[in-house]
């Protein structure tokens, strides 16, 4: 058992409602200000519409769920498992927030890359568990898969800010390196989205609609028709190869092969 267990559950209860006010703000009273990242003022080449964003609602509402369900589910999870690592996600989530509200591209960069350590060390625990419990499934395996996957699509978008952040308004058009590197870069998110997450992350469909759903994001925000298409097609490869996955799942249900729809999150 970890040492201070108190202790964490109470931070992470103060860390969440940290970070859900930093987004609350950002995100509905902020939201015009070119300043908030939901406003659009870091414009990119690979950034989604900004409905995309809305994905956070969800994963604040999962979240919260944690942060009451840690009080009485596996406390070997929750305290030996995640450990310290939501508190550490959560403060660093809230430094990207404010660095890139300031401008600080580079700094809040390298931020979010920092953030994608304790979020993988939790992903990678819950992936190596095995349970059927339903509590865990939706307030801990679903929300720190979507968080997941939501922090590595952050992290692109905050790589192209940092180093191609070259697009002024809606009718800019990108360079060919630009456009060469956007391609690669939503074709490594696909692969992430299907291979990844379905295949390697044990049928993790949460992860793969999150990534599927930026895509489609990046498909309806970005005019370039290289872009445009190649995020179209591929949102709907990503959705097709979802779709097989929740039949599979479907079948193995049936067969007794018994593993959750959304807990393989």
């Amino acid at each position: 058992m970890a040492r201070y267990p108190l202790a964490i559950k109470i931070a992470n209860v103060f860390v969440y409602i940290f970070l859900l006010g930093s987004n609350v703000y950002s995100g509905l009273f902020n939201r015009e200000s070119e300043n908030s990242p939901y406003g659009g003022k870091h414009l990119t080449y690979i950034s989604p519409a900004p409905f995309v964003f809305g994905v956070w609602g969800l994963i604040h509402f999962l979240l919260g769920g944690f942060v009451i369900y840690q009080w009485f589910g596996d406390q070997d999870l929750v305290l030996d498992g995640i450990n310290w690592h939501f508190v550490n996600i959560t403060l660093l989530n809230t430094l990207w927030l404010a660095l890139w509200h300031n401008d600080h591209l580079i700094l809040s960069w390298i931020v979010i890359l920092i953030t994608t350590i304790p979020v993988s060390m939790i992903y990678a625990v819950i992936k190596r568990r095995d349970g059927n419990n339903i509590n865990e499934i939706i307030w801990i395996r679903a929300p720190f898969s979507l968080y997941h996957a939501w922090i590595l699509v952050i992290a692109f978008i905050s790589t192209f800010a940092a180093f191609a952040n070259d697009k002024k308004n809606d009718d800019s058009h990108p360079s060919l390196v630009v456009k060469i590197f956007v391609v690669i870069a939503l074709l490594i998110l696909a692969k992430l989205g299907t291979i990844g997450y379905l295949y390697k992350g044990k049928g993790d469909i949460a992860g793969s609609i999150v990534i599927a759903w930026y895509l489609y994001g990046v498909a309806v925000e970005q005019n370039d028709q290289v872009i445009h298409w190649t995020a179209l097609v591929l949102a709907i490869i990503s959705s097709i190869v979802i779709l097989g996955s929740v039949i599979q799942k479907i079948r193995n249900r049936h067969s007794e092969e018994s593993t959750p729809l959304i807990g393989g999150v």
